[in-house]
C-alpha cells in the first residue's frame, strides 16, 4: 500500500529544487532533497535523506486545467500539482514525504491534499500538520 500526498499549486509557484531545499531546513526538518532534477520532468524515485540516512520519495508532477484544480478544492489559479508518493511501510519515506510536501505547500501558497484522510491543508497549517505527524513517527524511527 502506498501513502500520497498530493500539493496543488501555481506552476509559477514551484520553487527550484534548491530552494525547495533551503526551505525544508529552514522550517527545521533534517530532509535533504537530491536538487538535481527538473520540477516538471521528472517521474519516479528522488533521493532524499532523513537524519543523514538514505531515503525518498516518488515525485509526480502534472498540469491541472481548471476543472481538474476545482475538483480538487485547488486554490484559484492553480495549475500544477506534485504528488509524492511512499510506501506504508517505510517510516523514512513517510517522514520525508510529508516535511517535503508540507514545505512545498507553504513557500508556494498551495494546498496540501491527504487523500488517505481526506483533509488538507495551507500555507503554515501544513508545516505544523507534518511536524505533528512526524513527531508520532519519531517512536518508530529508531
Amino acid at each position: 500500500m502506498s501513502v500520497d500526498l498530493n500539493v496543488y499549486l501555481r506552476r509559477s509557484s514551484m520553487p527550484a529544487p534548491a530552494a525547495w531545499q533551503d526551505a525544508i531546513r529552514a522550517a527545521g526538518f533534517a530532509v535533504e532533497i537530491d536538487t538535481n532534477f527538473d520540477v516538471e520532468s521528472l517521474a519516479g524515485f528522488l533521493p532524499c535523506k532523513l537524519n543523514g540516512q538514505l531515503s525518498g520519495f516518488e515525485y509526480f508532477a502534472s498540469h491541472l486545467d481548471e476543472l481538474e484544480a476545482a475538483d480538487e478544492g485547488a486554490p484559484p489559479g492553480s495549475d500544477f500539482s506534485v504528488m509524492l508518493s511512499t510506501h506504508a511501510s517505510d517510516l523514512r519515506e513517510l517522514a520525508v514525504s510529508l516535511a517535503a510536501a508540507s514545505v512545498l505547500c507553504q513557500i508556494s501558497g498551495g494546498l496540501l491534499v491527504d487523500p488517505q484522510s481526506g483533509e488538507s491543508y495551507a500555507g503554515a497549517a501544513a508545516v505544523e500538520w507534518a511536524k505533528q505527524e512526524l513527531a508520532e513517527l519519531r517512536r518508530h524511527l529508531k
